[in-house]
């Protein structure tokens, strides 16, 4: 495990499938990986959706597991999660997805090190829906990390 302050790197890829949510008057610059500077970053786009590659510290925390850090991750050490984004041209969020960090330990985190590979995560949006009243439904997406395409 690494001490309190050198930390360890954590290469990580999103790979989201899907268009974006339904109700948006946005464009693809509006979308994103968004950091903690609410600036959205675009991933690179692949057959039906785009694939973000980020990097986060991880290091140990009170109760030994991992706490990721770094501009993209968002929320309380004990529930570290990803934005997913989209903002409207307007400016106001048509929609965020919350992807948890929660299911990376430090098991996952050493064998993608060995490996030389990011642990990823697939997010299937391919059916976003809205409520009665036209609004998206956005809010924790479920994801699983772990090994995947490279």
């Amino acid at each position: 495990m690494p001490t309190r302050s050198s930390g360890e790197t954590v290469h990580l890829r999103v790979r989201y499938l899907g268009s974006g949510p339904v109700v948006w008057t946005g464009e693809r610059a509006n979308s994103g990986l968004q950091d903690g500077d609410e600036v959205l970053h675009q991933g690179t786009p692949f057959d039906g959706g785009e694939t973000f590659d980020l990097a986060l510290v991880a290091r140990p925390g009170s109760g030994g597991g991992p706490v990721l850090s770094g501009p993209f991750a968002h929320g309380p050490p004990a529930g570290r999660f990803l934005y997913l984004s989209w903002r409207n041209s307007t400016g106001p969020y048509a929609r965020r997805l919350k992807l948890s960090l929660e299911g990376i330990g430090w098991d996952l985190i050493r064998t993608s090190a060995e490996r030389g590979e990011p642990l990823v995560a697939l997010v299937d949006d391919r059916a976003p829906r809205v409520t009665r009243g036209g609004v998206n439904i956005g809010g924790a997406h479920p994801v699983v990390w772990g090994r995947g395409d490279g």
